[in-house]
C-alpha cells in the first residue's frame, strides 16, 4: 500500500471524525426551550420581547368556535414584569385580557387587544382577567 493511499484513508476519517464533532446536537438547553414553547391555545407572557426569554406565565384558554375558557387569576405571588404576550383568542370574541399590576384587579392596567403576538412595557402583573363585550 503506497504512503499516498494511507494518507487519503487517514484524511477522509479526520473529515468524517470534524463533521461529526461539528454537527450540532439537541443539547438540554434546547429541549428546556422546546417545553418553554408557547403552544396554540394557550395564553402565555413572555420575559422577553417578541416572544423570547422564559414562559412567566401559562394559561390554557381552550378556544372553541363557541367560546373560550379563560379563568381570572386574582392574584401572581410575586408579580411577573412581562414584556411580551401570546393571545389565542380570536379578535371575533371582541375580548380583551387586562393585566394589572396589583393583586384583586387593582392598581394601573395594561391591555391586551386582540389575537396574537402583542408587545408589552414591562409593568408588574399581579392579576388578570378577560373582558368581553
Amino acid at each position: 500500500m503506497s504512503h499516498g493511499v494511507i494518507r487519503l484513508g487517514l484524511a477522509a476519517l479526520t473529515v468524517i471524525g470534524l463533521s461529526a464533532a461539528v454537527t450540532p446536537t439537541a443539547s438540554a438547553a434546547d429541549a428546556s426551550e422546546a417545553s418553554n414553547a408557547c403552544r396554540r391555545g394557550e395564553f402565555c407572557l413572555f420575559s422577553g420581547p417578541h416572544q423570547t426569554g422564559q414562559i412567566l406565565y401559562r394559561l390554557n384558554v381552550k378556544v372553541t368556535k363557541a367560546g373560550f375558557t379563560f379563568p381570572e387569576v386574582d392574584s401572581l405571588d410575586p408579580a411577573i414584569k412581562p414584556l411580551s404576550a401570546r393571545n389565542p383568542i380570536p379578535d371575533t370574541f371582541g375580548c380583551i385580557v387586562r393585566l394589572n399590576d396589583k393583586a384583586h384587579f387593582a392598581g394601573s392596567e395594561q391591555e391586551i387587544d386582540g389575537f396574537g403576538d402583542k408587545e408589552l412595557s414591562g409593568a408588574p402583573v399581579g392579576s388578570m382577567t378577560p373582558d368581553c363585550g
